[in-house]
């Protein structure tokens, strides 16, 4: 029987991850934000606070959409040869609140979906599975030893 390790990605936070372990994030607004090369059994996933940090920077850090991908490309050390054999998923954007008198389009949730997607095809990433909107939170799992990637949604609290 083996032993498989679960990696729980905070907020803000980014990880990779090898055969043996499981990625997992719960998301409301906040993006996952996940890259899978199978081919080298290499997969990543970063938990993304807010859409963009104005200016990515070498540091790892998954607070933004923009530095997460930054972050995720240098540590699974992806390079243009690479783009095709890479997976993507963005998972998460959830309108908590949805507040009735607010422009979807304007919400936090939405806000940082769009910009994941836009990142990541800015890059030259084109197989992309999103799951994202709505009023639901998800949890996002990553099988980094079968690279299946499961998305569940999580019901509300009280409704």
């Amino acid at each position: 029987m083996s032993t498989v390790t679960k990696i729980h990605v905070q907020i803000g936070q980014v990880k990779t991850g090898k055969p043996g372990e499981v990625l997992t994030a719960i998301l409301g607004s906040c993006i996952g934000l996940g890259l899978l090369y199978p081919h080298r059994q290499s997969y990543g996933l970063a938990h993304c606070l807010l859409a963009d940090s104005g200016a990515a920077s070498d540091e790892i850090s998954g607070r933004y959409v923009d530095q997460a991908l930054h972050s995720l490309v240098s540590l699974m050390q992806i390079g243009p040869a690479d783009l095709r054999k890479v997976r993507t998923i963005v998972v998460g954007g959830a309108n908590m609140t949805m507040p009735v008198d607010t422009d979807p389009s304007r919400l936090v949730g939405t806000i940082n979906a769009n910009s994941a997607y836009k990142a990541v095809r800015k890059l030259g990433l084109r197989n992309i599975h999103m799951d994202t909107g709505g009023a639901l939170g998800r949890q996002v799992t990553i099988d980094c030893t079968s690279g299946e990637v499961d998305v569940i949604q999580i019901p509300r609290v009280g409704g």
